[in-house]
């Protein structure tokens, strides 16, 4: 192996990940000690079977940040955007789940250093042109997705930095670009509303740095242990890793959706989903929240719920769902795709899921219908009663947060999610008739 560094998991170094001296392709080796009583760090990179450089390959993409922050983060390293193992050391401290990437040879010392809210409004200010991946010269992004981000870890007094040595984050900013106008504010109303429908949903705030609007998410991978000064980290791993798929094919169109390529669905699936959570060790829990999840996004048109929105707490002998996360009204956005990431049955247009879509979807999914049915009728009853016994502007109100304009839109945004749901709500009594 070349080049290798350690993987550690707390204070333990479990093993290596390098270049292979023939292929000079990435591999991972484990030590003895951790086969014996530890957890491969993901299904593809097992213990039993050598793992491929195409498996290592698609578990360190899936680490690493999406769309412009990828390209920068390549260009600053000054590799290629496929060298995921260069960009995995710069970025492995911190990186999601449990597991860190390091040439050290022990950790450092706890260190905090703050960023000062007139710090972080300058930087909001230039960041279409500069981003946020580099502070002090160094890169900080190492969280997935393609939306304006920062890992940041906030201490027990509430200020707000960067974490090092036996700190890392333990939540992650979001903000908004300039031509996506309120979608903090879309993003927090429907976690909030997942939660109060009794969906497990990532604890999110919102907030505000003067005229930016951020949303404060915590994250489920970290905890912070005050006697020891530290950030205990929890194994996490995502869908297109669950699935041993590079991050391209969190789509199930992974070729796009123009005429010639559509045929192809080679990504990540609803059906490989299910299946993935029917042969975990908690077959039934997995694959109801799943399916609440996916009946859901279906209420709120989150059409962009793809397999990097799903996630697992991975470990020995254990694989369960995460809390939800990126919940967002994709159909208020004109700006994004407005086709499904993942196909209901047969069918990625929206519109055109009714009843009969449904039961094509329990059918595909290995699922019994009247699953589907009880838990369509009992989710959109809790939502539909949410949106008609809670004010989710209320508190924002009461805090000053947001504008006259923001809080009609909170309004246009619910009047849009109880319509859509009242609409999937009734085709719940015609799916158990349907023949396919």
């Amino acid at each position: 192996m070349l080049h290798s560094v350690n993987i550690r998991y707390g204070e333990k170094v479990i093993g290596h990940i390098g270049l292979s001296a023939e292929t000079n392709l990435p591999v991972v080796e484990y030590q003895h000690q951790w086969r014996e009583n530890g957890f491969p760090i993901s299904p593809s990179l097992s213990f039993q079977n050598p793992s491929t450089p195409a498996s290592v390959y698609n578990y360190l993409d899936n680490l690493l940040p999406e769309g412009k922050a990828r390209e920068l983060l390549a260009q600053n390293l000054g590799v290629s955007e496929k060298n995921v193992f260069a960009q995995t050391l710069a970025l492995g401290q911190d990186v999601s789940g449990a597991f860190t990437f390091s040439s050290q040879k022990t950790p450092n010392q706890p260190t905090f250093r703050e960023i000062p809210s007139k710090e972080l409004i300058r930087r909001l200010e230039q960041k279409e042109d500069f981003g946020l991946l580099h502070w002090d010269d160094k890169p900080r992004l190492s969280v997935a997705g393609v939306q304006d981000k920062l890992n940041v870890y906030i201490s027990p007094d509430g200020q707000i930095g960067f974490g090092d040595g036996t700190l890392s984050s333990t939540h992650i900013l979001k903000f908004e670009k300039a031509n996506l106008p309120h979608l903090v504010l879309n993003e927090f109303i429907c976690m909030r509303l997942a939660k109060l429908s009794g969906l497990p949903t990532a604890e999110t705030q919102f907030m505000r740095f003067e005229q930016f609007p951020a949303l404060l998410v915590k994250r489920f991978d970290r905890r912070y242990e005050a006697k020891a000064e530290k950030v205990l980290r929890r194994h996490v791993i995502d869908g297109c890793q669950a699935l041993d798929l590079p991050r391209e094919y969190k789509y199930e169109r992974n070729f796009g959706d123009n005429r010639d390529m559509k045929h192809i669905r080679d990504g990540a699936s609803l059906p490989k989903l299910f299946n993935f959570c029917q042969a975990s060790p908690s077959p039934a829990q997995n694959t109801m929240q799943l399916l609440q999840w996916q009946l859901f996004n279906l209420m709120i048109s989150n059409y962009d719920s793809h397999a990097k929105n799903v996630s697992f707490f991975w470990g020995r002998n254990s694989c369960d769902f995460t809390p939800s996360y990126d919940l967002v009204n994709v159909a208020m956005f004109p700006q994004f795709k407005q086709t499904l990431a993942m196909a209901v049955g047969d069918e990625f247009e929206p519109d055109h899921i009714h009843a009969y879509q449904l039961a094509d979807f329990a059918a595909s999914c290995g699922l019994k219908r009247q699953l589907v049915v009880e838990s369509l009728r009992e989710l959109s009853a809790k939502v539909l009663q949410v949106i008609n016994t809670q004010n989710l502007s209320e508190e924002l109100e009461q805090q000053q947060l947001i504008s006259t304009e923001e809080k009609d839109y909170i309004a246009q945004l619910i009047e849009h999610i109880q319509a859509r749901t009242q609409q999937l709500q009734a085709c719940a009594d015609n799916i158990a008739d349907i023949s396919l």
